[in-house]
């Protein structure tokens, strides 16, 4: 995975983040992008899955929510970052 490709998407998709809600299908058009990008870690897919599974709302999911998740998944992101080997 390469790191700073996968937070510079993450930036993306948070500055476009806006209002109370955002279309369920931007959220996981947004997850699955990040899903690509991260193909090569299997940690992280699999936290980007669970949020695929766990995605609210039928058309549309709180934009707390999206931003919120977006922020661990780069959390997540920093630790494998961190613990993978030079």
């Amino acid at each position: 995975m390469n790191h700073e490709a996968f937070t510079e998407a993450i930036d993306a998709h948070l500055a476009a983040a806006d209002g109370e809600l955002t279309r369920r299908s931007t959220v996981i058009d947004g997850l699955l992008d990040l899903r690509a990008e991260a193909a090569t870690d299997s940690d992280l897919v699999a936290e980007i899955d669970g949020c695929l599974g766990a995605a609210p709302g039928v058309s549309v999911t709180p934009t707390k929510w999206w931003m919120a998740e977006l922020r661990r998944l780069r959390a997540v992101a920093d630790a494998v970052a961190v613990a993978a080997p030079a």
